[in-house]
């Protein structure tokens, strides 16, 4: 999981940086047989070519790890694209560092409301959809460029056009989880979920609705918590 994480920041780091870029080289392209005045307030934007970044991710509590992971990663990802021949640069927000929702949606409102008073160009995460789905909400509204990095839940993207992710959705993956159990000849199933973990409840729902069609049988279900130890 560690490494799910800092691979999935290192990700946003560079596809936000791609789909910024993206969208400002077609404007410059587009901008190229206009008139006099409007090529000249062309070459007046083309004059700052820092990418403003802001990034959101659990520093404190039990999910911390993935922060760390996420803070690790923006700064080799900052690193490496400010190190190359880009003339495009990239500056991460909050002194560079990672603000903290504390795994909570209100605090994650509130990482995200002090990013926006920084200007930022896009906003990089969250990785729990819980915490996702208020932030691409409020994004979307904004006009606002979110790339979440973990955020499984269907639907994160369904909150508007700006918001994206750089994994797969929940029924995805339960799919494709059935999918391989069929494939390995697996024909019975025990499902272990966490009821109050909506990651684990929307894989366990797609397995199911998966099982049948790959003749897998599930002979058990059973329920635990995120805080149980004894199973």
């Amino acid at each position: 999981m560690k490494i799910k994480g800092l691979l999935a920041m290192t990700m946003a780091g560079v596809m936000t940086v791609g789909l910024i870029t993206g969208c400002s080289t077609s404007a410059q392209q587009g901008a190229a047989g206009t008139t006099t005045a409007a090529a000249a307030s062309g070459a007046s934007a083309d004059t700052d070519k820092t990418i403003k970044i802001g990034v959101i991710c659990s520093m404190t509590g039990g999910s911390a790890i993935y922060g760390e992971g996420a803070q690790n990663a923006i700064k080799m990802a900052a690193d490496e694209i400010n190190a190359s021949d880009s003339e495009y640069k990239v500056e991460i927000l909050n002194g560079g560092k990672v603000v903290d929702d504390a795994s909570d949606a209100k605090q994650a409102i509130n990482a995200y409301n002090s990013l926006m008073a920084q200007g930022p160009d896009a906003i990089v995460g969250c990785f729990f959809s819980s915490v996702t789905l208020p932030i691409a909400e409020q994004a979307s509204k904004d006009n606002m460029l979110v790339l979440a990095t973990g955020a499984t839940n269907k639907d994160v993207t369904l909150k508007g056009p700006t918001i994206f992710r750089d994994c797969f959705i929940d029924p995805y993956q339960g799919k494709m989880a059935a999918q391989f159990a069929n494939e390995q000849g697996w024909k019975k199933a025990a499902i272990i979920y966490a009821n109050d973990d909506d990651y684990s409840n929307g894989l366990k729902d797609a397995f199911i609705a998966n099982a049948e069609a790959n003749g897998i049988e599930i002979v058990y279900t059973g329920e635990c918590t995120t805080k149980d130890t004894d199973f």
